[in-house]
């Protein structure tokens, strides 16, 4: 882009990401042929600072893209400013396995969280109550049993998943 923010070249690459045709994006405004407002503060802010700069947008359309840019000044050989490079890269897919993962253990504290509550509460009563009859004390063994069964489940499906991932990551699946 220029120092009057018009498009001097793009690639394919680029251009697919913007949803743009090259020759026809060229000489064209940034703000005219991507309407993407955190872009075109990307693009003016890299010219005003001159500084290399870092940031994540969104594209939003029918589905979501995640993008990180990179912009620098764009120089001559006598250092007079020409414009801003800015290097796009599709962060879509990095980003909804961060989602997923963050949803993944959030679902897996909600599943340790409950067993481990009936557990503490269980053993709580029988401590306190030393007077508890012999079919309650059965109960609340019976209760605590299947929370460390359901909580032994939980734990052998992470260490599956686990193997599972490390497997895939070392090529054997």
């Amino acid at each position: 882009v220029d120092t009057r923010e018009r498009i001097l070249d793009l690639n394919q690459s680029a251009a697919l990401l913007l949803d743009l045709v090259p020759g026809q994006a060229r000489g064209r405004s940034i703000q005219e042929t991507v309407r993407n407002l955190d872009l075109q503060k990307f693009i003016r802010a890299t010219l005003a600072t001159g500084g290399p700069g870092e940031a994540d947008i969104i594209l939003h359309g029918n589905e979501d893209r995640y993008l990180q840019l990179h912009g620098t000044i764009l120089a001559d050989a006598a250092g007079s400013k020409l414009g801003v490079l800015v290097v796009l890269n599709d962060v879509t897919r990095l980003r909804q396995l961060e989602t997923v993962r963050r949803d993944f253990v959030a679902n897996v504290s909600h599943e340790l969280k409950t067993p481990i509550t009936t557990l503490k509460g269980c053993v709580d009563t029988m401590s306190e109550n030393r007077s508890v009859s012999p079919e309650d004390a059965e109960r609340f063994l019976g209760m605590m049993r299947r929370h460390v069964e359901r909580l032994d489940a939980i734990i052998e499906d992470l260490l599956t998943l686990s193997r599972i991932e490390h497997d895939t990551e070392h090529g054997r699946i």
